[in-house]
């Protein structure tokens, strides 16, 4: 009798773990109904579900998460490092954003608590510094490693942010990964020859009508992060009154070996035939993800990044 309770114990507990283990199928269930399903309430229980166990899936399922749709993978394969993020659509209005951070540094994947209402209309957004549970909650699209040793890595990570019904952002985020610790924001970004290191930002935000499709990214052909420089024009729509669009000219930040990033407020002088990163005229059925990626490219995944190596 008593090894029949021992066994029945025993089975118990092997169901319960089973029962708390990811399950693949329940992962891309809610990764779906995040991004298509029409009703809010869905969709935010399935954020909460990403929040609670995509971490888990970070590393049972490392390579799988690739063609998850709804999710922004980046992966840094010389470092080791995956950075996933995603959003929840609420209203138009109103998003939140979700996130998680592993690499070789890091015992186990970090989470990313978006705390954005409480900082995107504070004066002092582009010099704060957070952790991970105080995160400006954005979707990251690129990411560009500026230093590397053996106790810490920091990179500039490019994300996108919904905002606004009329304004977008996009935004450089700095952040060092180190033992077991993750904070955005350090004073890297310079954006005036000779500022003491006191007055140097800690990220970059570009603010642009949503009518404008502003660009910002790093260039590899030319070596340095270039994005469009932004004019005041009027709109034609009442509520909006002026807007802030691409004046045609481009801005960016040269990167130093030292990581920091300093300001050019003029990129090219001359008239270019191709924007920078390759932004050409679309066709009229051309499809692109929200990064303006080719649907119809099939390549298009491969350039986020190559997978881990386990």
């Amino acid at each position: 009798m008593r090894n029949y309770l021992i066994f029945i114990i025993w089975l118990s507990m092997s169901i319960t773990v089973y029962g708390q283990s990811p399950n693949w199928d329940e992962m891309i269930d809610n990764a779906s109904r995040l991004v298509r399903d029409t009703n809010v309430d869905e969709r935010i229980k399935a954020f909460e579900f990403l929040n609670q166990n995509l971490g888990q899936y970070m590393v049972d399922y490392d390579e799988e998460l690739e063609n998850i749709e709804g999710l922004s993978i980046l992966n840094l394969p010389e470092q080791d490092i995956k950075i996933i993020s995603y959003q929840l659509y609420i209203d138009t209005s109103t998003y939140q954003y979700g996130g998680w951070i592993y690499a070789p540094l890091l015992s186990s994947p970090i989470f990313l608590n978006d705390q954005s209402p409480s900082w995107e209309m504070d004066a002092d957004l582009d010099y704060l510094s957070f952790t991970p549970d105080q995160w400006y909650g954005v979707l990251y699209y690129q990411a560009l490693p500026l230093t590397i040793s053996e106790d810490q890595i920091v990179l500039a990570l490019f994300g996108y942010d919904s905002y606004k019904f009329f304004t977008k952002r996009k935004l450089i985020e700095t952040i060092a990964i180190s033992r077991d610790k993750i904070q955005f924001g350090l004073p890297l970004i310079q954006m005036e020859k000779d500022l003491p290191k006191v007055y140097f930002k800690s990220r970059f935000i570009l603010d642009y009508a949503v009518q404008a499709a502003a660009t910002m990214r790093y260039d590899i052909q030319h070596e340095k992060i270039i994005f469009d420089h932004l004019m005041f024009m009027k709109s034609d729509i009442p509520q909006q009154n002026v807007m802030r669009v691409p004046d045609g000219t481009y801005s960016g930040f040269i990167v130093h070996p030292d990581g920091i990033l300093e300001y050019e407020d003029k990129v090219f002088h001359e008239v270019l035939d191709e924007a920078p990163g390759g932004r050409t005229e679309k066709g009229e059925n051309t499809k692109e993800t929200l990064f303006g990626e080719n649907l119809d490219d099939k390549t298009h995944t491969k350039k986020r990044g190559s997978k881990l190596n386990k």
